[in-house]
């Protein structure tokens, strides 16, 4: 039995955007409680991509850019920088450099750099980057957290409702199961029945059910055998949230997805695009074209794409 592709970045991205707050929360504690979290946050990842976006560093998708406001007042706002790293990368702690001081540079103001390092090295751990020469010292040092830790806290994990909990047990059960797709497939039905378990709200459970889908793809032939057991689960429950949902609504949200990664890392998107990627209904191909939108090179290489996708499908 196949294995297919994991996307590890696309799921992330996504999550950034719909868990921010929480985000900090689990993994940053001392910076969110630092954060005035009542006045609200403004995203600005089409400012981080125009300004990122020649930097020669082996990757033109950052993550997030996020300004915000301080409970001491002692700044007006500053901006939080959050890189998600999954691969290992020889010169990842450079791209941190070089992201930091140019966003420094652009509005003079704050700019915390975090990482998260998702890869499966445990002992590639990058917290800092620095130069020197005759009297000059330039360093740059991050907060960073590993995900591989987190493996020896599954019980916790598992109690917890902070959301982005769900985002690192799916992310680490995806990079174990790699090889064994029976397993992926019994993990990610644990994981599914623990979003009822939590007493999540129906829109949480949808909203994580979707990043679980996008994230622990399973092969062909046991997505059927996935559906069956998920059935039974909300039956269990008496919730039939997912399966009552039309899987249509997990394809459009990956389509607006695209189209959102396209308009921040081109700014427009020509409407014959909008409308090829529309007659596109096949999860599995716009995961793909999800992961193209992040990486390729211009909107009309994109554009090319689309014809052999279909093709395909």
């Amino acid at each position: 039995m196949n294995q297919p592709t994991s996307d590890y970045d696309s799921p992330w991205k996504e999550a950034l955007d719909l868990y921010f707050e929480p985000f900090m929360a689990f993994f940053f504690p001392k910076a969110y409680n630092d954060i005035d979290w009542s006045k609200g946050y403004e995203s600005l990842d089409k400012e981080l991509q125009e300004i990122v976006r020649d930097a020669e560093t082996g990757r033109r998708f950052a993550d997030k850019l996020v300004k915000v406001g301080l409970r001491s007042g002692e700044e007006a706002f500053l901006f939080v920088h959050v890189e998600v790293q999954s691969q290992f990368q020889v010169d990842f702690a450079k791209r941190v450099y070089i992201y930091n001081h140019r966003l420094f540079d652009k509005y003079d103001c704050e700019v915390i750099s975090f990482v998260v390092l998702g890869d499966d090295r445990p002992n590639w751990r990058p917290t800092s980057y620095k130069y020197r020469r005759w009297g000059f010292h330039s360093r740059l040092k991050f907060p960073m957290v590993k995900l591989l830790d987190y493996q020896a806290q599954w019980q916790e994990l598992e109690q917890s409702k902070n959301p982005f909990t769900v985002i690192v047990m799916a992310h680490l059960q995806t990079q174990a199961t790699r090889q064994d797709v029976q397993q992926r497939f019994q993990s990610k039905l644990a994981l599914v029945r623990g979003l009822y378990e939590r007493g999540y709200s129906k829109k949480e459970i949808l909203e994580l059910f979707r990043l679980i889908e996008w994230m622990m793809v399973l092969p062909a032939e046991l997505e059927n055998e996935f559906r069956t057991e998920l059935r039974q689960i909300e039956g269990g429950n008496r919730m039939p949230y997912i399966t009552g949902f039309e899987r249509d609504g997990i394809v459009k949200g990956i389509k607006e997805s695209v189209l959102d990664v396209l308009e921040i890392r081109f700014n427009t998107v020509p409407e014959d695009l909008s409308q090829a990627l529309e007659a596109i209904d096949d999860a599995t191909i716009l995961k793909q074209l999800h992961r193209q939108a992040v990486t390729v090179v211009s909107v009309e290489t994109f554009q090319k794409l689309l014809p052999q996708t279909e093709t395909a499908n």
